[in-house]
């Protein structure tokens, strides 16, 4: 045997002494794919990120893991080539004894902790987590994981630099129109709107941000046979007689990041979930229930963050192009002024519906990777106070956070109906692109 083959088979060997004592080591691969999700959440909510920034930072570090878990199964295609702007990502280096799941770890936290605030949350992480790996044989195919998960980590987050949002930081902000039914900066704050570039960021899978704008629109009207005059009054009058199941409905849904809390003199936030928080968190109770690999619930994680993230920048698009007036705005003005919504009005446009779009993209992407009639309870808002639900199936759920900003009295009924079929659009175009196996479900 030439000394050539001898180096091979002695690298293959190494590869699965490490292999299997990752196994002995009673590190479950799937527990730290959800750790770290839930890290990531936490430190999102925290740092008080924007429900739209917020759903950049979740996609690109589950890109990351998802890249260098799949090689573990055949099945899964590379998102590279698919995405926007992710033509390669660098290979294994020939001979090289990489753990795929070590990598993905340690190119999560990477990633992750390039886009956050806090982060030594990520770095102390990582720390903990490689300690752990080191009383393991095989430290030469450790390195080799940990500097893989690297390298991949590099390409990620220099792929995350090309995609405007430095640039956007610097963009003028949102100029308030002067039409009767613009947008006007509503109470608690009266802040001006929200991220209004927002359209301006690359997306994942869309050839623009305005692809799947609905045909439909909703258009200002005080004319009483109007659409817009309508389905106003079915909010006014929803809010004015809300029962006790819909108040609980609208808190629960809420998932305001920002919200704010007057005592007297004193202001302060109240620290919460965004809306793409609360479905990846959602994403993670169905993969634990359905008990998936972590190849599988990578790939969950990964095409779910991507419907997240361009149904906000479709949804943004939307917002600023037909700048429509929120409730509260107009029923003031020329209905009752001593109306107030339930919930509180965040600082941007009224259609499409953030909540809406966001949560049926996910559900629709959930449904097909998952299932149908898929059952499970979501403990999500359990630390926030509002106990727990049980759904029959994903679209429940999404048609529920839909309908919830109805009852809390920021959308109207006929924005919610329109943005549950562009959110659905939007999931069914990302599971086509990037896994039309499912697509055809």
């Amino acid at each position: 045997m030439t000394l050539h083959k001898v180096v091979q088979r002695t690298m293959v060997v190494l590869a699965l002494l490490f292999s299997m004592s990752l196994t002995a080591a009673a590190q479950q691969k799937e527990k730290v794919l959800h750790e770290l999700n839930t890290l990531l959440v936490n430190t999102v909510m925290e740092d008080l990120f924007t429900p739209p920034i917020a759903s950049r930072i979740y996609v690109y570090p589950n890109i990351a893991f998802y890249e260098c878990i799949r090689k573990d199964d055949p099945s899964l295609p590379t998102l590279t080539g698919k995405l926007n702007g992710l033509k390669s990502l660098p290979a294994v280096p020939a001979g090289v004894p990489v753990n795929n799941f070590v990598a993905a770890a340690v190119s999560f936290s990477y990633v992750a902790q390039s886009l956050v605030g806090t982060e030594y949350k990520l770095e102390n992480w990582r720390n903990a987590f490689t300690d752990s790996l080191m009383r393991l044989p095989d430290t030469a195919g450790l390195k080799a994981s940990i500097q893989y998960g690297h390298t991949i980590a590099d390409s990620i987050v220099a792929w995350t630099k090309k995609d405007n949002y430095l640039q956007s930081r610097g963009l003028l902000r949102f100029v308030t129109g002067k039409k009767s039914g613009d947008w006007q900066p509503t109470p608690l704050d009266y802040a001006p709107g929200m991220e209004p570039h927002w359209n301006t960021i690359r997306p994942m899978t869309l050839r623009s941000a305005a692809q799947f704008s609905p045909k439909e629109k909703l258009v200002f009207s005080t004319a009483k046979n109007s659409m817009f005059y309508k389905t106003m009054m079915e909010v006014y009058g929803l809010v004015k007689n809300l029962d006790t199941a819909k108040k609980a409905t609208a808190l629960y849904w809420d998932d305001n990041p920002n919200v704010s809390a007057n005592i007297g003199h004193l202001n302060y936030f109240i620290h919460k979930i965004s809306p793409g928080g609360h479905w990846v968190i959602i994403a993670q109770q169905a993969c634990i229930k359905k008990g998936l690999p972590v190849t599988k619930a990578a790939q969950v994680y990964a095409l779910e963050t991507i419907g997240i993230f361009d149904a906000f920048i479709c949804c943004w698009d939307e917002k600023y192009k037909t700048n429509l007036i929120r409730p509260i705005t107009i029923i003031n003005r020329i209905i009752d002024r001593d109306w107030v919504p339930y919930i509180q009005t965040p600082p941007f446009p009224e259609f499409t519906s953030g909540h809406a779009v966001v949560s049926n993209s996910a559900s629709q992407i959930l449904t097909l990777l998952i299932g149908d009639h898929f059952e499970f309870t979501d403990r999500t808002e359990i630390p926030f106070g509002q106990g727990t639900r049980d759904f029959n199936s994903f679209f429940e759920a999404s048609e529920q956070s839909s309908m919830s900003r109805v009852y809390g009295g920021i959308h109207y009924p006929e924005t919610a109906r329109i943005s549950i079929q562009q959110g659905r659009t939007i999931g069914r175009h990302i599971i086509s692109l990037l896994y039309p196996e499912a697509a055809t479900k």
